[in-house]
């Protein structure tokens, strides 16, 4: 009897095994990029919005606001700053092992028209 017989089984099944592994870690990663990106999006949303309460386009307290809609998009505050002009936001969300943050500003900016 031929000592190789049955290595091409083993080899496919290597191969397969492998193939598995390598998408099951591509699909990790894509899954994580665009966690990032809805943080990133969820995160500038918000900055939007507390810049719209805090030049008086809408009523609340800018954090508030800035809270309120992170959190229907299941991301945390971490910061909100209210600055003279402008309104900074950062956002955080865990996805498996990764810690994905985002950090965005809005406000007036002067256009220099008089």
């Amino acid at each position: 009897m031929n000592p190789e017989r049955g290595s091409a089984t083993v080899s496919m099944a290597g191969i397969a095994l492998a193939m598995v592994v390598m998408a099951s870690v591509g699909y990790g990663l894509a899954s994580a990029v665009l966690s990032q990106r809805q943080v990133t999006i969820a995160t500038d949303s918000a900055a939007l919005a507390a810049a719209d309460v805090r030049v008086g386009v809408r009523p609340g307290v800018p954090c508030t606001v800035a809270r309120d809609v992170l959190d229907l998009a299941g991301v945390a505050l971490v910061v909100c700053d209210e600055l003279a002009d402008s309104v900074v936001v950062e956002g955080r969300k865990s996805h498996g092992p990764f810690d994905l943050r985002a950090t965005a500003r809005a406000g007036v900016v002067d256009s220099g028209g008089k």
